[in-house]
């Protein structure tokens, strides 16, 4: 009946959820070190770069670092009894602590969806920071995890998890036990990734299917499965889950079009075909065929006409029809116009992707345009399941809690910002690939000895940035730093010489290194405007480098007053991140988006 599937998998289904009774005495209380992690079996010579292992890259200052350590914070001070409750009272166990509530709870939209995610974006931490309590905390949760896992004869809470949204939760108790394998060196992860995916495999499509649009079924999401499921081959060193993997591409209705340079994003669930492109880039991997390439490098073609200028896309989590205006007619007709921190966390793994695959320095714009203005611009969340989903752009703007607790932003918001010093740089054998201009510090352990970096910046407040060598190694690299398109008048130099600089490329510096050697970057940051869509060339956002700035308290019919904007923005005295302009004689105040906690704002003005 099932065809791959029944021949790779279905006769070991039974033999492992058999031995699913007496697994718990084997997996036992998890061991936490750092796991002897498999080679990856990716082909040789796909990767123009690498990124840095999680912990190469230290953040020392800056806005980043100031919501990855509160992030950080957050979500170590979860409850692990709370968060298990609703696996041990599925599977008949002792469940002590208080319910979650919302979609987490038993009776929830997706119950317990987000634990895998938790899991994952703790051994993140972990790794980033040293932090073993994140380690500890890892193992505990898939200790308790595994055994209500085990017991239970559902691998899923709640009868709407299997009917609509199997593999969707699947891939997260996947990613969960790849990080605590991979990251936090929790063997007991590696044991139950098999036992995950035999137990979770007869719920879920035989076939990978296409989901369209926010509400329109089939809901369930089979075309993320891949990204984990290759990881998963490489873990285990069994080929049927790159069987798996394969099987599951979403081919015909979204990859094939895409590498043959055909536009098939309007009309299609944005968050979950993006994320999808994730999906691809592993295959490409893995397998070594460059359609997939291609398909991620139409995509983001294919996405840049349909971004806000914030980066995010998706008015009600659909990309729009082209050259109809559907991005401005959103902004008075919805409030969810990105999913946020979700969207997020699929661009910036699709931008990343792109930077290993090409070494181009477009990618990097974008990746830092949503970075400042989407994850890093969400709320914070509260204490009891009030997690950021939807950024909303129109005239009177809110940053908004989900109206249900504990919704699936909640677990991509803690694996994206845990994931920001991998933002941060990039490398080859011979150069390491400056991407981001933020306070910190980069240790490159290569074959002719550590590197170290120190990063010194008050960017994007300023405009300078300082590279000081700490250790050289051999001093034989050469040292790449996107210069962005949107910059002029940029300059560069090295021990105070000066260095050749062309906005929108990498700007290449060879030499042999030592100990103290400078490099000063400044990137001016004009302020300029941005058209929401190509039928409404008049109606603009305001940007100061990659920073999208919003108007507060904006009083109503602000937005449809012609306002010549950016000239005629002052900057604000002792405020370098701030600008007004006199409106009939009130003051509008612009600020950038990231700073914007629970005031209104508005994003799109009438431009003179």
């Amino acid at each position: 009946m099932r065809g791959l599937l029944d021949l790779e998998l279905s006769r070991r289904t039974m033999v492992q959820c058999a031995a699913c009774a007496t697994a718990g005495t084997a997996l036992g209380a998890a061991s936490v070190g750092r796991a002897a992690v498999p080679a990856s079996a990716t082909q040789p010579g796909r990767e123009a770069m690498r990124e840095f292992p999680y912990g190469a890259v230290t953040l020392t200052g800056g806005p980043l670092k100031a919501q990855f350590d509160r992030i950080h914070a957050h979500y170590l001070a979860l409850d692990n009894d709370r968060i298990l409750k609703v696996f041990r009272e599925n599977a008949g166990l002792p469940a002590p602590g208080p319910d979650m509530g919302g979609w987490y709870d038993k009776d929830g939209f997706v119950p317990g969806l987000t634990l895998g995610q938790y899991i994952s974006g703790l051994a993140r931490l972990g790794a980033a920071t040293g932090d073993k309590a994140c380690h500890a905390k890892v193992a505990a949760l898939v200790d308790g995890f595994g055994k209500a896992f085990v017991a239970a004869k559902n691998p899923y809470v709640g009868p709407k998890a299997q009917a609509q949204w199997a593999a969707y939760v699947m891939d997260k108790y996947i990613v969960g036990m790849i990080d605590a394998y991979r990251l936090s060196g929790v063997e007991q992860a590696k044991t139950l990734l098999p036992i995950i995916v035999a137990k979770c495999l007869p719920y879920i499509s035989p076939v990978s299917r296409d989901r369209i649009g926010k509400l329109d079924p089939p809901y369930d999401e089979t075309y993320v499965l891949p990204e984990n499921l290759f990881l998963v081959a490489d873990i285990t060193g069994d080929d049927k889950y790159r069987q798996l993997a394969k099987h599951y591409m979403l081919d015909p209705e979204w990859f094939d079009p895409l590498a043959a340079g055909q536009d098939v994003l309007p009309g299609k669930h944005a968050y979950s075909h993006t994320i999808a492109l994730s999906s691809g880039a592993q295959a490409y991997l893995h397998l070594g065929v460059d359609k997939y390439r291609k398909a991620l490098v139409n995509a983001y073609r294919f996405m840049e006409p349909q971004r806000f200028a914030s980066g995010g896309w998706g008015p009600e989590e659909q990309f729009v029809p082209l050259h109809q205006g559907k991005l401005a007619a959103s902004l008075t007709s919805s409030k969810a116009h990105f999913e946020t921190p979700c969207g997020s966390f699929a661009d910036l793994k699709l931008a990343r992707y792109l930077i290993r695959f090409t070494g181009e320095a477009q990618y990097g714009d974008g990746l830092e345009r949503t970075l400042y203005n989407t994850m890093l611009a969400a709320r914070m969340p509260d204490s009891d399941g009030g997690y950021p989903y939807y950024s909303d752009y129109g005239p009177a703007g809110e940053k908004r809690y989900y109206h249900q607790k504990w919704p699936c932003c909640s677990g991509t918001l803690v694996q994206g910002v845990a994931d920001y010093g991998l933002n941060a740089y990039f490398h080859d054998d011979a150069t390491v690939l400056v991407n981001l201009y933020t306070p910190s510090e980069l240790r490159w352990d290569r074959a002719g000895g550590m590197v170290e970096l120190v990063q010194e910046t008050a960017y994007p407040a300023a405009d300078t940035v300082r590279l000081t060598v700490r250790k050289p190694g051999d001093g034989r690299f050469g040292v790449k730093l996107r210069i962005p398109a949107w910059t002029r008048g940029a300059t560069l130099t090295v021990n105070g010489k000066p260095q050749s600089v062309t906005p929108g490329t990498l700007a290449a510096v060879t030499r042999t290194w030592k100990a103290g050697d400078v490099i000063d970057l400044s990137i001016p940051q004009p302020l300029r405007t941005l058209p929401i869509d190509d039928k409404n060339p008049n109606l603009a956002a305001v940007l100061r480098g990659p920073v999208m700035y919003v108007g507060i308290n904006p009083w109503a019919g602000i937005e449809t007053q012609p306002l010549a904007l950016p000239q005629a923005l002052e900057a604000m005295p002792e405020n370098p991140q701030a600008y007004r302009t006199n409106v009939g004689g009130r003051n509008l105040v612009f600020v950038p988006y990231y700073t914007v906690d629970t005031e209104r704002s508005a994003t799109y003005f009438k431009v003179a």
